[in-house]
């Protein structure tokens, strides 16, 4: 215990020592449903997106980053409590055009469940978000109550792009004018950068929710035509391509804004992307099985890269297996603040210490039944009709089933799982129009704005 105790004190002088006497400023940016090789410090095999490289490349690139859920707001759940969501009920999206057991209004983190900003407030933070939200629509759910100081974007899963054609975008507890409101991407990094320029007194978070690329699928003219080239005969891949830029772009703005501030040395930078890529958008998991809405590792593996000065070196590559219920707890040892009831660990341990985490388990529980646990390199996939056994260090893409032949490997994980699944709460909500409904509710295709 006061090993343990010395270890996070140390932790915190370094931090201190590294970014003196100021509180860092802390930055989440989240993209929506891309794919795990859509990003070129992932792979070439869509855009050079050089901005969102520079995090990784000044800092650290995770090979096994995972989200905890294959859903957009679940996952989102999980990673702004540090709490895998199935934990307090949180298994399934909740969309338009759903019949669900509770009413809208009753649809939201619970509130005995703390989130990022409500930890971070005390500390004298300026905290906001920006952008997507989809985790509650009552205004005691809203952002603004939920400890963020300040809130522009939309409660919903999906929102247009297009100049004047947003819906329903909120500045706190008011509605704006879809007329005054740019492309979404340019948006909501407007609003991001209007508010640390007026919050420059202070350390800050943000959480910088993007819509991109999630559909519909609205690119800019200009930028679509840089691209309709490279993707002839892929319209959805070259549109695609077109948002990941302008995406790129206003990444850029972000860094640029705090290079000229003279902030960028003391802030801390998370990048991810919120599930898997989506099949409806054309999105690339390559080499991953699946997508979206899936178990497979193309529905939960995703692009994570963190920018932390003075505590991760440049051009780091750390293949340790780390999940987004990792930020919190990383967010709480940068700050000095004792971890209590979050699951993950710093990410600075996963980098500093890899060996420690060689043999981690991940759990995950989709809708009512379907879950899955990745301890090592070995994953179990448990469907109600179906269940699969992969090794992942040998089989990334999931193409053979070990099942039958690594029958105590099974047992073992299986016995892990299931003594995991019986001690969680029921779902607090779940659609009632019948499997259908389920269907949508955890299907890639939330296109409705």
């Amino acid at each position: 215990m006061f090993k343990k105790i010395g270890l996070a004190l140390i932790a915190c002088a370094l931090v201190v020592a590294a970014f003196g006497q100021k509180q860092p400023n802390i930055i989440i940016i989240l993209s929506d449903d891309a794919g795990y090789a859509d990003f070129s410090f992932q792979s070439d095999r869509l855009i050079p997106t050089p901005h969102i490289d520079r995090i990784a490349n000044e800092g650290a690139k995770f090979t096994n980053a995972y989200v905890s859920a294959s859903v957009c707001s679940p996952s989102r759940a999980g990673l702004l409590t540090g709490i895998n969501q199935p934990q307090f009920g949180h298994v399934s999206n909740y969309i338009k055009g759903v019949k669900y057991s509770i009413e809208q209004g009753q649809y939201g983190i619970p509130h005995n469940v703390k989130i990022l900003p409500e930890y971070l407030k005390p500390l004298g933070y300026a905290t906001a978000a920006f952008g997507k939200w989809h985790e509650g629509f009552a205004t005691e759910f809203q952002p603004q109550n939920r400890g963020f100081d300040h809130f522009w974007g939309f409660l919903w899963g999906s929102n247009n792009y297009n100049p004047g054609t947003a819906k329903d975008v909120m500045e706190n507890n008011q509605t704006v004018d879809p007329a005054t409101i740019p492309y979404m991407t340019d948006a909501i990094t407007n609003e991001a950068l209007s508010f640390l320029s007026k919050n420059d007194k202070k350390p800050f978070f943000l959480y910088v929710a993007y819509n991109a690329v999630h559909s519909p699928m609205q690119a800019k003219p200009e930028h679509l035509k840089m691209f309709q080239d490279k993707f002839p005969d892929d319209k959805k891949r070259a549109t695609l391509a077109a948002m990941t830029y302008s995406l790129d772009e206003n990444v850029g703005k972000i860094l640029s804004h705090l290079e000229k501030t003279k902030q960028l040395e003391h802030t801390i930078i998370f990048f991810l992307n919120d599930n898997g890529g989506s099949d409806h958008i054309a999105a690339s998991n390559f080499p991953l099985r699946g997508f979206k809405g899936s178990l497979y590792e193309g529905g939960i593996r995703v692009p994570f890269a963190v920018r932390w000065p003075g505590q991760i070196k440049a051009q780091t590559v750390c293949n340790t297996t780390v999940s987004s219920l990792d930020i919190l707890p990383s967010i709480m040892d940068a700050v000095g603040l004792q971890k209590h009831n979050v699951e993950g660990v710093s990410v600075l341990e996963s980098v500093l210490h890899p060996q420690s985490y060689d043999s981690r388990t991940l759990r995950w529980k989709t809708g009512q039944r379907s879950g899955a646990i990745r301890t090592g390199n070995w994953k179990l996939i448990v469907n109600e009709d179906k269940e699969e056994l992969y090794d992942l260090g040998a089989d990334p893409s999931e193409k053979q089933n070990l099942l039958t032949s690594q029958p105590k490997v099974y047992k073992a994980l299986k016995a892990n799982y299931e003594q995991w699944f019986s001690s969680l709460p029921p779902a607090y909500f779940y659609p009632v129009s019948g499997s259908s409904a389920w269907k949508t509710a955890v299907s890639p295709n939330e296109t409705r704005p």
